[in-house]
């Protein structure tokens, strides 16, 4: 294995209707579609890529997940480096989508969550000098 590189990530996030996830983040997100197949599965599969950030949407038939009891699809979280995070937070809100208030986190990233209409959390940071947000 050492001398085999690992060139790129792409997250695949299972999603119950894989339709509704691209026009969540091609609309409000503005990422681009760049290959679909809308007959595979439930709801189809799609890859989406905006500047160097790349994501799959695939239906759970397509690609079996479980679902955990709480209601969200994974553990994981979906962290965006963004330059300009108070654009992007007056965007998605001008969309009518609900996204928290910044929170300066310790680690000097500033930062807005949101959850996506198949619950994937999905955070946006910007590198900053701002004091950290006092928890409360």
């Amino acid at each position: 294995m050492s001398n085999t590189s690992i060139t790129s990530l792409v997250p695949m996030m299972i999603c119950h209707d894989v339709q509704e996830a691209i026009r969540f983040y091609c609309d409000v997100l503005e990422f681009q579609v760049q290959g679909r197949m809308d007959d595979v599965g439930t709801s189809g599969w799609a890859s989406l890529k905006r500047g160097e950030v790349e994501l799959m949407l695939a239906s759970p038939s397509y690609l079996p997940a479980p679902r955990p009891t709480d209601g969200r699809l994974s553990e994981v979280l979906f962290y965006f480096y963004t330059d300009d995070v108070m654009s992007l937070r007056a965007h998605i809100v001008s969309k009518g989508y609900p996204i928290s208030d910044f929170a300066v986190r310790f680690y000097q990233m500033k930062e807005i969550e949101m959850t996506d209409p198949e619950g994937h959390i999905l955070i946006f940071g910007q590198d900053t000098d701002e004091p950290p947000t006092p928890e409360t």
